[in-house]
């Protein structure tokens, strides 16, 4: 068996350099952000380089959340090679060290990595994230971006008599609160008779309170108002299932979003999906220790350095690209939520156990 001391080093050039990489990226993303965030607010009449920089520290821990999973196997794949570069793997082999002994530290390690991420990275970035949501809707231009997933949101509802699409560019405050508001209100018929666009709307019972609106129609001009009420019969709850992001929802919380939903009749895939995710994630992050393990072994035997590696990064986009294949199948209702959510990672460490026993056993 492995010893403590060895396992313990293993362990630890493992983690320093899956948190080097991760700042690495975390600066990068940052930068990055920065120059979106930077562009997108010079047409704000609130303009502020300060409020700017808050925004982008706040949402670039969700952003760098979601390459998470490329960080450990990035992390993982310069772990491994700087130890065959340094002949270590060689001489704990020779040693009677087996493979699996020595890539134990490195998959604890991966393990406890996606259960603090979970646990406490994914509340900590949820919090900030909700912060962001609320400066952005202040000082961004209402247009959409590469960090605003999906575009605008539409949803129809109707009231004393008469029915309206509401959309949003972005939402906070749990998707009580819209940003970059565009309504069309149509009356008796379904004939359209004005449209709406606003800075801002906030649900309550009854009624969304829409703020610094403009009022267009066909038989009239334009017309500016500071406050516009329109009326909704939408629950507090259709307005969340509906509006809420899911990227400023913690953890911790989603089981409770989940029960709320369910007693109330609403559609709960979504938070269903998004908590067996969360779940799943230190899964996800052994199995791209396992895709890493791979290239480290083949590299101890042949000279095919870049092309292991690039292999390596190959399977672990595609374990992406199929994770969200699965994630549209299960917000769709086609598969079940905690099955969309665990396969992939499930399929991925079998796999990669299977090509480690063909290196390792024959």
């Amino acid at each position: 068996m492995i010893g403590i001391t060895l396992a313990l080093y293993f362990a630890r050039q493992f983690a320093v350099l899956v948190i080097g990489i991760f700042v690495f990226f975390f600066f990068l993303i940052f930068a990055i952000t920065y120059l979106e965030f930077f562009t997108r607010s010079l047409g704000s009449e609130e303009f502020d380089p300060m409020q700017v920089f808050v925004l982008t520290l706040f949402r670039v821990p969700s952003i760098a959340e979601e390459v998470l999973p490329f960080i450990i196997l990035f992390g993982s794949i310069a772990a491994f090679v700087l130890a065959n570069r340094r002949l270590e793997v060689v001489i704990a082999r020779a040693a009677g060290v087996s493979a699996w002994q020595f890539l134990l530290p490195a998959c604890i390690v991966g393990l406890v990595f996606g259960v603090l991420a979970t646990t406490l990275y994914n509340p900590l970035s949820t919090s900030l994230r909700k912060w962001s949501d609320e400066i952005a809707a202040e000082v961004l231009s209402p247009t959409p971006s590469a960090s605003d997933k999906g575009g605008p949101v539409w949803l129809r509802q109707a009231a004393e008599g008469r029915e309206s699409i509401i959309g949003a560019v972005q939402t906070f405050n749990g998707g009580l609160s819209l940003a970059g508001v565009t309504v069309f209100v149509f009356g008796d018929g379904g004939i359209f008779s004005e449209r709406i666009d606003a800075k801002e709307a906030h649900y309550t019972p009854g009624v969304w309170d829409i703020r610094d609106a403009t009022l267009t129609s066909s038989d009239r001009r334009p017309k500016r108002l500071d406050s516009y009420a329109l009326p909704t019969n939408l629950t507090r709850g259709q307005v969340r299932e509906a509006f809420d992001n899911l990227e400023s929802t913690s953890f911790w919380e989603l089981p409770l979003l989940i029960e709320s939903a369910q007693r109330a009749g609403l559609p709960s895939a979504r938070y269903e999906l998004r908590y067996n995710t969360l779940l799943s994630r230190p899964v996800v992050l052994l199995a791209m220790v396992l895709i890493a393990a791979i290239v480290s072994l083949r590299f101890s035997r042949s000279n095919e350095l870049g092309s292991m590696i690039l292999a390596g990064v190959g399977v672990g986009f595609m374990l992406y690209v199929v994770s969200k294949i699965a994630w549209d199948l299960g917000s769709g209702g086609i598969v079940p939520p905690p099955l969309a959510a665990w396969l992939p990672a499930i399929v991925t460490i079998l796999m990669g156990a299977t090509v480690l026993l063909h290196l390792e056993d024959g």
